[in-house]
């Protein structure tokens, strides 16, 4: 799998463009909190949110709510717990 994440400008952009807040980022990139976002965000790491992290937020913003149940229920089909409006 080829992968190069998107930059900190990229990310930055993205976050405009859905008009989320760094706490709303946070969520679903599946990170602990707002502050994970920021490291994310900060022009001098530059150290690329993980792929799996940046696909759960791309589903999560493509997909219609019915969707993302219907992943959510596979993922405990397999044994997985999951609840994306518990916090940690």
């Amino acid at each position: 799998m080829l992968y190069e994440p998107p930059s900190v400008a990229q990310l930055k952009q993205w976050k405009e463009k859905l008009g989320f807040s760094g706490a709303q980022m946070a969520n679903i990139l599946g990170l602990k909190s707002a502050r994970r976002w920021r490291e994310y965000a900060e022009e001098a790491k530059q150290q690329g949110i993980p792929p799996a992290n940046l696909f759960m937020a791309c589903a999560l913003v493509a997909l219609s709510p019915a969707q993302v149940d219907h992943v959510l229920k596979l993922m405990r089909e397999v044994g997985a717990t999951i609840d994306l409006k518990t916090p940690e």
